[in-house]
């Protein structure tokens, strides 16, 4: 099998790529919405966190948060640069950006928001702590799987799948977001990659 030789998309084709995946995926895309809206909202119960913290001392938490969770991203990158795939890099760079601006953004406009008694700003490990809905690790750690698997083979959700699982885990473990930030965030995290992200051409 060869790679067929295509040309370079420009930029302005991939910022066009979000309204031809809406045409072609429109329930699936107001389905992940929906689930990201719900996650949102979810008014996470903060003192059973703090009744029973988890570990973040534990062995596996602190070698995903220190090494294992950086290995998606460096694929990520790793695989278009190896492949001389630009148009790759070009998807990965505005996904990355628009990632970015869908979690930081939630992040600062709802820090002070409080639903049933919870501000969802809050994280389990402190009531002065901020920014905790959505988990930017989150996004990051799927957004680099579904870039992987939808660029270049759904094999490659073998290899991301588990340290993707791992990255969320340990966001819990680490007691630094509620689940359903690390749900909201992780849904983030696909849903923009799959906006701009297109197949990789092979004959």
């Amino acid at each position: 099998m060869t790679v067929t030789a295509q040309p370079v998309m420009s930029w302005r084709q991939i910022l066009t790529q979000p309204r031809r995946a809406w045409l072609r995926n429109r329930l699936a895309i107001v389905l992940t919405l929906f689930a990201i809206g719900l996650a949102t909202v979810y008014p996470s119960d903060l003192s059973a966190y703090r009744q029973a913290p988890n570990d973040p001392d534990a062995p596996l938490v602190q070698m995903t948060e220190t090494g294992l969770r950086h290995l998606n991203t460096l694929a990520a990158i790793a695989v278009p640069l190896v492949l001389r795939d630009w148009t790759g890099l070009r998807q990965l760079a505005v996904a990355t950006v628009a990632g970015l601006v869908a979690t930081h953004g939630p992040k600062r406009l709802l820090d002070g928001v409080v639903i049933g008694g919870t501000r969802l700003g809050e994280r389990p490990y402190g009531p002065g702590s901020h920014h905790n809905m959505p988990s930017g690790h989150s996004a990051l750690a799927s957004a680099a799987l579904w870039f992987l698997g939808r660029r270049y083979g759904w094999a490659w959700l073998l290899l991301t799948l588990p340290i993707t699982a791992l990255t969320l885990w340990a966001r819990l473990m680490e007691n630094a977001h509620t689940v359903s930030a690390v749900i909201a965030g992780g849904l983030i995290g696909l849903l923009v990659t799959a906006l701009f992200v297109t197949r990789r051409t092979v004959s």
